[in-house]
């Protein structure tokens, strides 16, 4: 044997042993991944023999001869055991797919590898759900893996709910069968919604002339359907399931033959076949919980449609994509409940399909910069849909729950914290405001009867800060960090979970009492103190102007009466506008309390006023008497109605969870509580000093002012009507809840701003009334100096010069300067009408 040869032979003899190497050992590495990484690799492996078919590179047969050899090991003995159907079907599907590469098949090889996967995951269903049962919970989350997930929107989430069973199975909280029934649901939720969705993909890939798309995409829709046939089955019967049979059977034959008109009637028949099938069915819970959400989604269309045009032109484009996000959850959530609805009434559910299909023409028309319909035309499909559902809704599914409200608030913050970690400030800003509204429309005024600080402190992790974290709004606004905003959103959500407890289910007849009765003496309270403010100035020859307000006071009471009445039966129509009339109600207030506050402290519009008819002995009588006693009228309506007002849309809250008679028993023992502290309020009051009680008054209507403009301007801020530009500064949040003071520029500028107008017009007014006086006295001393006798004048001008004296000792002295102003004008204007009438007599 020569040299050469044997190097040849050597090196053949490598070759030989490499080869019988790799084919020995390439198995065993493909047989040892996990059953999620095998079936990731099968997918792979066919979407690159796809893609070397259709690039022509000739890498297609050793692509799809590669996916075979991960079907050893766990996968196939896996399969084998627990799902001996969907191995046959994988395994024909890969022959499938080798065979149609060698052919060069394209439509083929794309057919074999939708069939294949969804071989894959009929059989991990199969195993993780046996796994589960057996309370395998490793095994059961090595085949959740290969799941597929329904399709996520603007306010559904990616199926977790089988994670999350399986996650409480393995803490023993629940037991095999029960995270069995979790993991049931949402995969069959999940298969039920792609299998749509295939469907109108492979409708779409076909009238776009690509055969391939259309055929994979309709063999996974057939490779789905095995999934969800024994529940079909079971609702449906034996003869509906086999006729479905037949009809995905024809539809995958006419996909696979390209022929689009054929496979368009079979699709539409097994639309129609699936339509009300849900294969998922929904607990009455969550039905209930979905029945809110669907009424949420559709209430909210108008609003939004409202907000984004005028007349015939959309102005806020943002806002009418919001009502379309808004229709699809509408949507989204009326198909979870059609087949119930169905059953019920049939003739209300195509009302309604009708009604949601113009208002999608109406939306996608004025998304897409076509014709703006009218909002009346909106408001009419709304209204259609909404008297429908109403009428085919069980009485079960009307109960308002906020579990809905918070479920969205969740969806809404997700997104927030998707977008601004991909760096999209506009759109986290609008999903936080999203959640917000979320928040307000929904739970916020239950929570704020039963817990107001906690409201507090979620507005502050919304907007401007609390619990030592900085507000999500600041944070998006500053462009914070993704920890920062992680970190806040943890506490956000421990403070809804907190808040999710308190306003569910389960609160007992005595908690809703007291919490009834201390909204009410709470609320009382406020009240008491205005008026009691107000009033105790008003003593002496002014006693007769508490009249006016003690009235208007009394009128307040069958007022808030009747608002509680009409809340009752205008429940949607207050809780869609509840706090924007709070608003402006509070402005009202306000503006009553301002000019109280400019009369109380120097009487610079009333002053001459009340002294003329005082020195007539008439107290408020004549012309100028109408006016005022109806602005007291107004302060003491205005002052105490604002309080019932407050109270009327927190208990409303609380009666529609526990009833109006539970709510009415708390209301009774608040009042009588207030009606305690008011007598002996009042009663007090007439004894301290004078002296005293103008200056703690006086405090106390500042105080008052300062807390109603912060609490107002927080409430315009809520309804978007002032911005809100959020301070790096934390208060304590009883500085918000009791003193209205929160950080941000706009409450605390205009806290600043009324409480400067009231000193500074206090100054003014008094450097205004000293000059009067003083000019008063002068001319006292001039007319008397001018009269007939010389020596009578001389003597009248003495005299008049000791009044004037006496007027500017009581502006400059000490003492009680309230008493000697009034007495000095009463003893003014004695001498001078003395003096006047002894000139007169003279001449």
């Amino acid at each position: 044997m020569t040299p050469a040869r044997g190097k040849r032979l050597g090196r053949a003899s490598v070759a030989a042993v490499a080869a019988a190497l790799a084919a020995t050992f390439a198995p065993s590495v493909a047989s040892a991944e996990p059953p999620w990484k095998a079936a990731e690799q099968i997918r792979t492996d066919l979407f690159d023999a796809q893609s070397e078919l259709l690039l022509g590179r000739g890498g297609a047969v050793e692509k799809a001869d590669g996916a075979r050899d991960f079907l050893a090991g766990e996968l196939e003995r896996g399969l084998a055991k627990r799902a001996p159907g969907a191995l046959r079907s994988l395994d024909s599907a890969l022959s499938g797919a080798a065979r149609a590469a060698a052919a060069g098949d394209e439509t083929a090889l794309a057919a074999a590898r939708g069939r294949a996967v969804a071989a894959l995951r009929a059989g991990a269903y199969d195993v993780a759900l046996s796994a589960t049962r057996r309370g395998s919970v490793a095994e059961a989350r090595r085949w959740l893996l290969i799941r597929d997930f329904r399709q996520a929107t603007r306010f559904t989430r990616p199926g977790v709910d089988a994670t999350a069973a399986l996650d409480a199975l393995a803490a023993d909280e629940i037991a095999p069968a029960d995270a069995a029934l979790g993991v049931k649901k949402d995969l069959l939720d999940a298969y039920q919604a792609r299998l749509l969705t295939y469907l109108d993909e492979a409708q779409q890939a076909g009238e776009r002339g690509f055969d391939a798309a259309l055929a994979e995409n309709a063999t996974l829709a057939g490779g789905y359907w095995p999934i969800l046939a024994a529940e079909y089955k079971r609702q449906r019967g034996q003869a509906a399931a086999v006729r479905l049979d037949r009809t995905f059977a024809g539809l995958e034959r006419a996909a696979a033959a390209g022929d689009r008109r054929t496979f368009g009637a079979a699709r539409e028949r097994a639309l129609a076949q699936l339509d009300g099938f849900t294969a998922a069915p929904f607990t009455p819970e969550e039905q209930a919980r979905r029945a809110q959400q669907l009424i949420r989604f559709l209430d909210l269309i108008p609003i939004e449609y409202n907000d984004g045009t005028e007349d015939d032109r959309v102005t806020i484009p943002f806002e009418i994509q919001e009502a379309v996000a808004f229709l699809e959850g509408a949507e989204s959530a009326f198909n979870d409940l059609e087949s119930t609805l169905e059953e019920r009434d049939p003739a209300s559910v195509a009302t309604i399909e009708a009604a949601f299909e113009r208002l999608d023409g109406y939306l996608t028309a004025a998304n897409e910069g076509g014709a703006v319909a009218p909002l009346e035309d909106v408001e009419a499909a709304h209204g259609e849909a909404s008297d429908a559902l109403d009428a085919s809704f069980p009485e079960e599914w009307k109960e308002s729950t906020t579990e809905a409200d918070f479920d969205l608030v969740d969806i809404s913050l997700d997104q927030m914290q998707a977008a601004a970690g991909a760096g999209e400030k506009q759109q986290a800003e609008q999903a936080r405001l999203v959640a917000y509204g979320f928040f307000e429309f929904g739970p916020e005024p239950l929570l704020r009867a039963l817990d107001p600080q906690l409201v507090a402190e979620i507005e502050g992790l919304v907007w401007y800060g609390a619990r030592g974290k900085q507000g999500l709004g600041e944070l998006i606004a500053s462009e914070g960090s993704v920890q920062e905003l992680r970190e806040t959103r943890l506490e956000l959500d421990e403070a809804l979970e907190q808040a999710r407890a308190i306003t569910g289910e389960g609160a007992s007849d005595t908690t809703v009492i007291t919490n009834a009765a201390l909204i009410v003496f709470r609320e009382g309270l406020e009240a008491i103190l205005i008026v009691a403010a107000i009033t105790a100035s008003m003593i002496g020859r002014n006693r007769p102007l508490r009249k006016p307000i003690y009235r208007g006071t009394l009128l307040a009471i069958p007022a808030t009466a009747i608002l509680f009445v009409l809340a009752q039966t205008l429940l949607d129509s207050l809780s869609r506008y509840g706090e924007k009339l709070e608003a402006i109600v509070g402005l009202i207030a306000i503006g009553v309390l301002l000019l109280v506050l400019n009369w109380f402290f120097h009487r610079v519009y009333w002053t001459e006023w009340i002294a003329g008819h005082r020195r007539r002995g008439v107290a408020l009588a004549g012309a100028g008497a109408g006016a005022t006693v109806l602005g007291l009228y107004l302060l003491g309506f205005s002052s105490v109605f604002r309080e019932g007002f407050e109270i009327v849309l927190f208990l409303q809250a609380l009666a529609l969870n526990s009833g109006t008679g539970v709510v009415l028993a708390g209301v009774s023992l608040g009042l009588a509580m207030t009606a305690v502290v008011g007598v002996v309020t009042f009663m007090l009051e007439r004894r301290l000093p004078y002296k005293r009680m103008l200056i703690v008054t006086g405090v106390l209507i500042s105080l008052v002012l300062v807390v109603l403009v912060g609490n107002t301007v927080r409430t315009l801020q809520g309804v978007g009507w002032l911005p809100i530009t959020p301070l790096d500064v934390e208060f304590p949040l009883w500085m918000g809840t009791w003193l209205g003071v929160f950080p941000t520029v706009e409450t605390l500028v205009a806290q600043a701003a009324a409480f400067v107008f009231v000193v500074g017009s206090y100054f003014l007014a008094e450097y205004v009334r000293k000059r009067r006086l003083r000019r008063a006295a002068d001319s006292l001393v001039g007319r008397v100096a001018d009269g007939p006798d010389q020596g009578e004048a001389e003597h009248e001008d003495d005299r008049g010069r000791g009044e004037s004296e006496h007027v500017h000792a009581v502006l400059d002295g000490d003492g009680d300067r309230h008493q000697r102003e009034e007495a000095a004008e009463d003893e003014a204007a004695e001498k001078q009408g003395s003096a006047q009438a002894r000139v007169h007599q003279r001449v």
